[in-house]
């Protein structure tokens, strides 16, 4: 099997076309096979300019232009063959099962909310939807749990 090379970011917001520019631009810089994006902050309508920008293999789960969102991206390389493709909580985690060179892989793409009650609920409803996977399949998660252990690490520059 061809090995993949897998990357998550958290953008901070890519709607707007320079910094959607610059995501895509350093993603191509990195070569990556399948790309995990949080917080892209999209709607519908920014679905267009994305697929003009990097392809068709690109699937997105929007919240609202202003926070969460999530998108699953393959690099022009990589064709799998998607299997399914489901936004288990919008904005927030989206799971494509996809077959790579016979191999059924599960990649889950999850965005945890920043409130701790929401966190909870989330978490809750992640934890019984990833009980529902295939065992035997393989799963690969690109996660941003928006979770900091040090204090230190929630100052924002």
């Amino acid at each position: 099997m061809t090995p993949l090379t897998i990357a998550t970011l958290n953008t901070r917001g890519c709607r707007m076309a320079l910094r959607r520019s610059q995501v895509l631009s350093f993603l191509r810089e990195g070569g990556y096979s399948v790309i995990f994006l949080q917080e892209t902050h999209m709607d519908l309508t920014a679905e267009d300019s994305w697929r003009l920008e990097w392809g068709d293999r690109v699937y997105f789960s929007h919240s609202t232009i202003r926070q969460a969102g999530v998108a699953t991206l393959f690099s022009p390389d990589l064709r799998p063959k998607v299997l399914g493709v489901a936004e288990t909580v919008p904005g927030r985690l989206l799971h494509l099962r996809v077959r790579i060179e016979g191999l059924v892989v599960n990649l889950v793409n999850v965005y945890a909310p920043t409130s701790g009650p929401e966190q909870l609920q989330f978490y809750q409803q992640a934890s019984a939807f990833l009980s529902t996977l295939d065992s035997h399949e393989c799963l690969v998660l690109g996660v941003d749990f928006y979770t900091t252990l040090e204090e230190r690490d929630r100052l924002r520059s």
